[in-house]
């Protein structure tokens, strides 16, 4: 039964800000302004909740949510599903934009025209394949062409038009080398092309373009500030036309990814496009006031009106601790950073992974010297950016939670897990408690007991692999594939597999156990040290920014906007402490802080930042 639209309250006992339950309760498209911490995900879940418990989207239609991120996409789901349940929840659908075109290609891969048409098992393309396909046609670096440079090239060829291509072609023999198959090599095809492919199949198949439309009365795109021309495109060709409502969440202010074609004025063509209300959050559910008065310098220095986060009530109005570190060389920058890192871990009590190190450029290039320094202490530390994705993927949640519940059923999440997708696989999602469920579960129970004496008695790495291969079989590779259809196609599902076997296996080798283990592939125990552009949507209650040097904003003076929102980025995920850290010589070489500047003149105008200079000369 409905909830009118008068009696309809936020679910979980969540109170709203005015304009957050304006923007929830609006029925047409719109725009939201949310800045970091403003509770822009749960905004989304409660409009969801909102629109499905008062019927104004109305069965059988559904919601779509389109995220950058993975995590961001299931982090959504996860909390729909937990405000409404299974009944409502399965008609909310939380995707990637990537994953979304990717559907509608795989889906509809028999109406593409003959030209444009893959093979049913194509692949994700790389870099390395683009290189190939254009020096197949005597396209080579310039003379004195750096790669870099070469890629961005052909790449901005590559994508120079929408299907169908005419008059170029190069262009033409590019994509038909790609698109190509036989028997040794399958089609290749990166994401932006699956876009293209997607946005292709729209446009020239009224009849699926309708059944789309028809499926989704409201639409949510998150992160809306990083949205690509080709994204938008996409989203044009599909909804413009139709009556969904949409719903865009972004900031401006966190505008990160003009480097990999994020459309710049994306709001200002939105509102003209659908026609849109504006709302803008205000509250920072996030970060302490004092670190909120950083925020606020550099807002306004982002836009030209003022802006005023407002700090969450659970905070004093002293909380938050922010300081500038000046050090002669990275060797001592490393030694104090691990020893503030190991004083926090101690006295503070601040689990490691809430402790984050961001770096503007490459991990290594900064954190390989603190990874040192902390281990010396006996503190973990790993470059999270390889584990972020592959720990997101549902395959490799689908592993680690089997591994859990084989020693300890009880572990309610993992458990109940393995049991909704083995369900799932069954077609036997939603089937209320009868003899074939339970005999289900007693099978999966026995699996689990044969998994937990296996890995007790695993000696080396290939038992361990085996071991990944029944869970794997137990579950059925082409059941998943069904269920999970971003490993329809190629191998991607076998790369992860093999993956988390030598992953795991390293952290079992380590540990010792195999709980320890799975905690330490978790990253439960080590401090994560990724990119500022890695860390887009995470928190953490301490944040070091390592590297805050001229030589890390190298393009500073092409891009003084871009690298603010970076800056703007990285010191808005920390909760309560916040350090930046300036080393005279790194890595052999001279650094200077002129160029960025303004940047320490923005700390210097917050009027909380304290400088602390730890040279000894």
């Amino acid at each position: 039964m409905s909830v009118s639209l008068e009696d309809w309250i936020p679910k979980g006992g969540i109170i709203l800000e005015e304009n957050a339950m304006l923007a929830v309760k609006q029925l047409y498209n719109s725009l939201i302004v949310a800045g970091p911490g403003a509770g822009k995900t749960e905004l989304l879940a409660q409009k969801a909740c909102f629109l499905l418990e008062t019927n104004m989207c109305r069965k059988p239609r559904k919601i779509l949510a389109i995220s950058f991120k993975k995590d961001a996409a299931e982090n959504l789901k996860k909390r729909v599903d937990l405000r409404v349940g299974n009944e409502l929840g399965i008609r909310f659908v939380s995707k990637t934009f990537d994953s979304f075109a990717k559907n509608i290609v795989d889906h509809f891969i028999s109406a593409i025209d003959t030209k444009y048409r893959p093979g049913i098992n194509y692949e994700i393309a790389t870099t390395k394949d683009i290189v190939s396909a254009y020096a197949y046609f005597k396209i080579f670096p310039l003379k004195g062409e750096k790669r870099p440079d070469f890629i961005k090239r052909i790449e901005a060829h590559l994508y120079s038009q929408l299907l169908p291509i005419k008059d170029n072609e190069l262009l033409e023999n590019v994509w038909d080398y790609l698109i190509k198959e036989d028997d040794e090599n399958p089609s290749k095809l990166t994401f932006t092309m699956i876009s293209y492919i997607a946005n292709y199949i729209l446009k020239s198949n009224p009849l699926i373009l309708k059944s789309l439309q028809q499926t989704y009365s409201h639409v949510f795109l998150d992160e809306f500030q990083d949205t690509t021309s080709y994204q938008y495109e996409l989203v044009k060709t599909s909804f413009l036309t139709s009556r969904a409502a949409i719903t865009a969440v972004g900031d401006n202010r966190q505008r990160i990814m003009v480097w990999a074609g994020a459309k710049t004025d994306i709001f200002e063509t939105y509102i003209n496009d659908f026609k849109t209300e504006t709302y803008s959050l205000l509250m920072n559910h996030r970060s302490a006031p004092r670190l909120l008065e950083i925020q606020k310098v550099v807002n306004n220095y982002l836009q030209e009106e003022a802006f005023v986060p407002i700090a969450s009530s659970k905070w004093s109005k002293e909380d938050g601790i922010a300081e500038l570190w000046y050090f002669d060389n990275y060797s001592e920058e490393a030694s104090e950073i691990a020893s503030k890192i190991r004083e926090m871990i101690v006295k503070n009590e601040i689990s490691p992974n809430e402790i984050c190190i961001l770096v503007k450029q490459t991990v290594d290039t900064y954190a390989r010297e603190i990874i040192k320094e902390l281990k010396s202490l006996e503190i973990e530390a790993r470059n999270e950016a390889i584990f972020q994705d592959l720990l997101k993927e549902p395959v490799v949640i689908l592993i680690i939670d089997t591994i859990k519940s084989s020693f300890n059923v009880k572990d309610s999440d993992a458990w109940l897990n393995i049991l909704d997708i083995k369900m799932s696989l069954l077609g036997k999602k939603g089937t209320t408690l009868n003899e074939s469920v339970t005999n289900i579960v007693h099978t999966l129970k026995s699996f689990l007991t044969s998994i937990k004496n296996n890995l007790i008695q695993v000696a080396h790495f290939e038992e361990f692999r085996g071991i990944i291969s029944d869970i794997i079989n137990f579950y059925e590779l082409e059941k998943i594939k069904k269920i999970f259809s971003q490993y329809a196609q190629g191998n991607f599902i076998n790369q992860l597999t093999d993956n988390v076997a030598n992953y795991l296996y390293q952290y079992y080798l380590k540990k010792g156990n195999w709980f320890e283990a799975i905690n330490s592939f978790e990253g439960k125990t080590s401090i994560p040290i990724m990119t500022v552009h890695k860390s887009k949507g995470l928190e953490y209650e301490a944040v070091f920014f390592v590297g805050f040097e001229d030589e890390a904003f190298w393009k500073f003076t092409e891009q003084a906007n871009e690298d603010t929102c970076t800056f703007f980025v990285a010191l808005s995920r920390a909760k309560s402490y916040l350090y930046f850290t300036f080393a005279d010589i790194r890595n052999g070489s001279f650094c200077n802080n002129t160029v960025i500047s303004p940047l320490y003149d923005m700390l210097r105008e917050s009027k909380i930042v304290e400088e602390i200079t730890f040279k000894k000369g």
